[in-house]
């Protein structure tokens, strides 16, 4: 699969990632580079391996939930540096 260099800065647009014409270049050779290493795997013969979800054969590794009080929530917040109520406040980082 070949990747062009307009089909690249489209998905930059897309991404809202700026790309210089020497991050183009690198990036189109990286791009490239990564459809030849897909294409060799899809050269490998899966007859009769079948297919898995989890590579191991436990039937569920994962622990029960288990039900059981939580801290108060004074203590909760008790080291907070700002809190509100039953909330912490934290700086805002997202400009609208």
């Amino acid at each position: 699969m070949q990747v062009s260099p307009e089909e690249l800065n489209n998905a930059a647009l897309d991404a809202r990632v700026e790309l210089s014409a020497t991050e183009t270049k690198e990036l189109l050779r990286e791009v490239q580079s990564f459809f030849n290493l897909t294409k060799k795997l899809q050269e490998v013969d899966l007859e009769g391996i079948a297919a898995t979800s989890y590579g191991h054969q436990e039937p569920n590794i994962l622990r029960d939930d288990l039900i059981r009080s939580s801290l108060p929530l004074e203590e909760s917040l008790a080291n907070a540096p700002a809190v509100d109520e039953s909330c912490f406040l934290v700086p805002r980082i997202i400009e609208e």
